[in-house]
């Protein structure tokens, strides 16, 4: 792998650190010309520095060496005590009030690493359904106070100093409908031992919620190494039926993506040598932080919205759209729309003038972003899709 980019070199480099623990082997060396400074600031992009100090250590590494590492190591285990204790008062709230609800993400995936406190996560995800307003009302009796909106498939919920809770309407946002796969979660569940309302994932199940919200994030903005972390510890840690598995990811599409996500990870830490596309995907991870970034949500955002075919109407609609211009989403800040519609076309001049005249900076950017469309880079990050089997097509 000739002229390797900055990313590519701390990428691999960590993801061997990451390998060695959770398999319990020795570290390698850091490479001639890598520092501790730069690798801190890629792997904290990356969500894993805490997780790295591990492996630094047992090179050799002193803890004042390792200062910021150490404490992002500390700040974890702190935050996943918390989060333990926070976690366990608000289940067992909804087990009291007979609310169903089933628990997602890192708050299961940290069992699942060598100490929970190596997986990273910033709150609590709670499928609860049709019963949110319900258990809406159970946390703010525990003293937590809504800081999200209801218009998306979550809400979100804090109560200080730094408990944060997701309460979630539907597992996954409309746009990943997964041929309603998920619209009833509860079929690929059990109940927890001692409980009547608090539902887990059955482990087969839950390996493909893991893979399919990789996958979300993946073809939304792209996304780090910390979520293909998932995906290996749980192939290594824990059996799983692959059959079943495949079998139903195939059945919307999803088995190509499994295929690419396994050959990775193979690549990422146990080291199989990769072809020229796997190459390619990796340093797409790479380049990213934890959540993608955002000229490739750009490029995504559009292109789910209009097609991969570039036009001048297109580019009209998603600069619109951008801008909030379209009837749905100006009645929200022109409440006068909602009686008197066709007064639409005044509010969008009102607004036009308001922005070149206060926010000029602004309109340039969504110009230039429209024009990210249009450019190699939005052919390379679609090329990417194509190559990772993210465009799911059924036969």
């Amino acid at each position: 792998m000739p002229n390797l980019s900055a990313n590519m070199i701390y990428g691999l480099y960590t993801c061997r650190l990451l390998s060695s623990v959770l398999n319990d082997t020795e570290p390698v060396a850091m490479p001639e010309g890598m520092s501790l400074e730069g690798l801190y600031v890629y792997q904290k992009r990356q969500d894993v520095s805490n997780m790295a100090y591990i492996a630094l250590k047992k090179l050799g590494y002193t803890d004042e060496q390792l200062g910021e590492f150490k404490e992002d190591y500390k700040l974890n285990v702190l935050r996943e005590a918390r989060f333990e204790l926070g976690g366990q008062q608000i289940f067992d709230a909804f087990e009291k009030a007979e609310i169903p609800f089933l628990t997602l993400k890192g708050a299961i995936l940290k069992y699942y690493y060598p100490n929970p406190a190596l997986r990273t996560f910033t709150d609590i995800d709670i499928y609860v359904g049709k019963e949110i307003d319900r258990a809406e009302q159970e946390l703010f009796k525990l003293g937590y106070e809504k800081t999200g909106i209801d218009e998306h498939n979550d809400v979100g919920y804090t109560k200080k100093p730094s408990l944060h809770i997701e309460l979630h309407k539907d597992l996954f946002p409309d746009d990943y409908d997964f041929e309603g796969y998920f619209d009833e979660p509860y079929q690929h569940t059990e109940l927890k031992d001692g409980y009547k309302y608090y539902h887990v994932y059955k482990t087969d199940d839950f390996f493909i919620h893991v893979l399919c919200h990789l996958f979300k994030h993946f073809t939304f903005g792209g996304c780090g190494l910390r979520q293909y972390l998932d995906i290996y510890v749980m192939t290594q840690k824990i059996k799983l039926n692959m059959d079943y598995i495949r079998s139903e990811l195939k059945s919307f599409g999803m088995d190509g993506f499994l295929d690419t996500t396994l050959k990775l990870n193979r690549f990422f830490f146990d080291g199989e040598k990769p072809d020229d596309e796997l190459i390619e995907i990796a340093e797409f991870v790479f380049n990213n932080s934890t959540f993608g970034n955002a000229d490739n949500r750009l490029v995504l955002d559009y292109d789910k919205g209009h097609g991969e075919k570039r036009t001048l109407w297109g580019n009209i609609k998603y600069f619109m759209e951008r801008w909030g211009l379209n009837y749905s989403q100006m009645k929200l800040k022109y409440k006068v729309l909602k009686y008197l519609p066709f007064l639409l076309p005044f509010c969008w001049i009102y607004r036009l003038i308001t922005a070149l005249l206060f926010r000029r900076n602004v309109i340039k950017a969504s110009v230039d972003d429209v024009g990210k469309m249009n450019s190699d880079f939005s052919d390379y990050v679609n090329h990417i899709m194509e190559i990772s089997k993210a465009k799911v097509t059924k036969d």
